[in-house]
């Protein structure tokens, strides 16, 4: 069964990390990347840019609206997902304890309908978009 894993933190917590408190974090995520990859439960993995990249679009009767940045006000920014292949929730959240829970919150969430690569006999296909 598929689940995302979705990453919510604040920006300004997040910029404020030395370069190191920046790497122990990531040595986190690295690990649940191994950890996936090794297992078999990886699927895909993304991290979104800043809230300050995005754009909200809406519909007014017959006009799109754009707006600048995300339409929530929040004082945490969602940061990117991991989509990984378990057999049940509770192996999810296993997994999941592997990444850095010291700031922000990670949501679990059944995945209803995916469609894309085949991941479990294809390659990963990887792009760094920065």
């Amino acid at each position: 069964m598929l689940f995302s894993v979705l990453i919510y933190a604040s920006e300004d917590f997040i910029d404020a990390l030395s370069p190191e408190e920046h790497q122990e974090m990531m040595k986190k995520h690295g690990a649940f990347h191994e950890d996936t990859k090794t297992n078999k439960n990886f699927a895909a993995a993304t991290k979104l840019m800043s809230t300050g990249t995005a754009v909200t679009i809406n519909r007014d009767s017959d006009e799109f609206v754009v707006m600048d940045g995300p339409f929530a006000e929040t004082k945490e920014q969602f940061m990117g997902f991991y989509l990984i292949d378990c057999t049940n929730l509770e192996e999810a959240i296993e997994k999941v304890k592997i990444l850095p829970l010291d700031h922000g919150r990670i949501e679990i969430r059944p995945v209803e309908y995916f469609e894309g690569a085949d991941f479990n006999n294809a390659e990963r296909l990887v792009i760094n978009a920065s």
